[in-house]
């Protein structure tokens, strides 16, 4: 499972196990992973999380819904490097 402090990487083209660096698109710090408020009454809060990007700095930090996360490390398009 990703958590802060992971160590990930971004291909759309690399699907394998283990990528080198110069196979990944970027790669970057898991900054946090956190639920966002609800809505409104009878919505469920949102769980997010946070990337730093190292080729994209400019953007600072990333957010994005923890299910998309979830889905592209399963699709091995986003690949956990090194875990905290």
């Amino acid at each position: 499972m990703i958590k802060a402090g992971d160590l990930v990487g971004w291909s759309e083209g690399y699907h394998g196990e283990h990528p080198r660096l110069d196979e990944l698109d970027d790669c970057g710090i898991v900054v946090s992973i956190y639920k966002k408020p609800a809505l409104g009454f009878g919505h469920l809060p949102m769980e997010r999380i946070r990337i730093a990007w190292f080729k994209d700095p400019d953007e600072a930090i990333d957010e994005y819904p923890i299910s998309w996360a979830i889905e592209e490390v399963e699709n091995r398009t986003l690949v956990i490097l090194s875990q905290s």
